[in-house]
């Protein structure tokens, strides 16, 4: 996932994304916080990823969002 498509695809889930503050050792951490669609009576599952960069975090977060929207729609 390159950084076009990490952007594009926190925008279509309605995600967010964050930095931390510079840090003395020039280490970057990123989180990226989405949340699956309501599904019936049950609210959505919050998503919280890490990542050393934007695209990381959003992989992480994406695969996260698949596996849990896989596993509703097998059981429906």
């Amino acid at each position: 996932m390159n950084s076009e498509e990490a952007l594009s695809w926190l925008r279509q889930v309605k995600g967010q994304l964050y930095r931390n503050k510079p840090h003395t050792s020039g280490k970057k951490a990123w989180v990226a916080v989405v949340r699956t669609p309501q599904e019936g009576a049950r609210k959505g599952k919050l998503i919280i990823a890490l990542g050393d960069s934007m695209e990381e975090a959003t992989a992480a977060a994406e695969g996260q969002w698949q596996r849990l929207w896989g596993n509703l729609g097998s059981t429906h």
